[in-house]
């Protein structure tokens, strides 16, 4: 099944990095879609990082404990 999903996911990279190749796209972003993307992003992400921010700093925060 593993094997299945990592056949999958080859497949989908190729095609997407073929139909990349198959034309030349042109990048035309404004600031306003630049902010757009990075408020985007800050969302999606956000959450995610300061969770792992805060398991770390408390992962941290025994390890010091224990060495004293």
């Amino acid at each position: 099944m593993k094997q299945r999903q990592t056949y999958r996911a080859f497949i989908g990279l190729a095609v997407l990095l073929l139909s990349m190749l198959a034309c030349e796209p042109v990048i035309a972003i404004g600031w306003e879609e630049l902010l757009f993307l990075a408020v985007l992003i800050a969302i999606l992400l956000g959450p995610l990082l300061l969770r792992f921010w805060r398991a770390l700093s408390k992962l941290h925060g025994k390890s010091k404990q224990d060495k004293e």
